[in-house]
């Protein structure tokens, strides 16, 4: 992995957090995303800061040449529990939450040596090993389902 490279992944991560940022903005935090849950905008934008944070402890386990996973993680209960610390939270909190999470997100992308990138690490979900590449893939993508989501309550409301 080349310094262009590695800009280029953290310029993908802070586009993806200011297209969140952006959808927050036009939309009610408080308006219900989901028909079969109680999960709003606000708990949606939890869960991702939630879930940054647990890419963060993945990172610097690998960097330290640790491993760090969610130990006996049931994702719809983890999920669940997690986002419950947030709801006591006003929604301005929420999101500079997720503001923090993901700019420590991009401080340990920072931190990991170029010549680790293509190593292998274990993901904090704990049954899936990759790059860091693909880690921050992955989580790019998870922002962009959860907006769409978003999207998607709101044309339906």
């Amino acid at each position: 992995m080349t310094v262009v490279e590695k800009t280029q992944l953290l310029d993908a991560l802070s586009e993806s957090q200011a297209a969140t940022r952006a959808l927050w903005e036009l939309v009610d935090p408080e308006m219900q995303v989901y028909g079969d849950t109680d999960w709003c905008v606000r708990d949606i934008i939890a869960h991702l800061a939630i879930w940054d944070h647990q890419v963060v402890k993945s990172l610097h386990a690998y960097r330290s040449g640790s491993e760090y996973a969610i130990p006996d993680l049931d994702d719809d209960e983890f999920n669940q529990q997690t986002i419950l610390v947030f709801r006591e939270m006003t929604a301005k909190s929420v999101l500079e939450q997720f503001e923090q999470a993901r700019e420590e997100f991009k401080a340990a992308i920072q931190d990991i040596p170029t010549e680790m990138y293509p190593g292998d690490m274990l993901y904090p979900w704990g049954d899936e090993r990759g790059t860091v590449i693909k880690l921050v893939d992955y989580m790019i993508e998870h922002d962009a389902e959860h907006r769409q989501e978003i999207q998607n309550a709101v044309k339906a409301s």
